[in-house]
């Protein structure tokens, strides 16, 4: 659980908020440093989604986690550059569908419902590409880290694929995605599968 954000864009003091973030990535050096910040500040949207969820203003929600879509684009963008850092950033993201579910469990507003439904897909999409451009060990990491995650997030898509709540063009894309998710799930399973098949019939060097 991330928590509660006690400044959110809901407080007259969220400018503030914003303003000391501009200043802290003014002062990153390193890819590193700036992939995880913007992980720090994906994160930090999230907490102000579940405070605007606490005070009854889920008409916000919509524009955080646009903010929250940006800061994850950027987490990844920043991450190119190592593979490791490829796996610290993908295993946060699959963090993150957890506090997502939770959340749109407590959300009413049809809008806001909408926007986090929007959010676990795209981060579930997001975490099959990193795995995508991985090479085979650190692949096979995060693989291990998020599949369940992955398997998750798809069934709650696929749950809300047949929800009345939905018109049929919203369901009919709905659908399309769960079928890639559990496409990619599948795939990246049977890759480290085989991978592991590699691994145990290769001669040891002692032997």
């Amino acid at each position: 659980d991330l928590g509660e954000s006690l400044v959110h864009p809901g407080s007259p003091l969220y400018f503030l908020k914003t303003l000391r973030e501009k200043i802290e990535v003014a002062l990153d050096g390193t890819p590193e440093t700036k992939s995880m910040r913007q992980v720090e500040f994906a994160q930090r949207r999230l907490r102000e989604v579940n405070s605007l969820v606490k005070i009854r203003r889920q008409d916000l929600i919509p524009q955080t986690l646009e903010a929250y879509k940006v800061h994850t684009q950027k987490a990844e963008q920043f991450s190119r550059i190592d593979e490791e850092l490829t796996v610290r950033v993908g295993e946060a993201i699959a963090r993150h569908l957890d506090v997502l579910q939770r959340v749109y469990d407590t959300v009413g507003n049809p809008t806001a419902k909408a926007a986090i439904r929007g959010a676990i897909e795209r981060s579930e999409e997001q975490n099959s590409r990193l795995i995508e451009k991985l090479s085979t060990i650190p692949q096979q990491k995060l693989i291990r880290k998020i599949a369940g995650r992955q398997a998750y997030a798809c069934n709650f898509l696929m749950s809300e694929a047949t929800s009345s709540g939905l018109n049929d063009s919203e369901r009919e894309s709905l659908k399309k995605r769960v079928e890639t998710c559990r496409a990619d799930i599948i795939k990246s399973l049977k890759d480290e599968l085989e991978e592991l098949k590699k691994t145990s019939s290769t001669p040891s060097a002692t032997s």
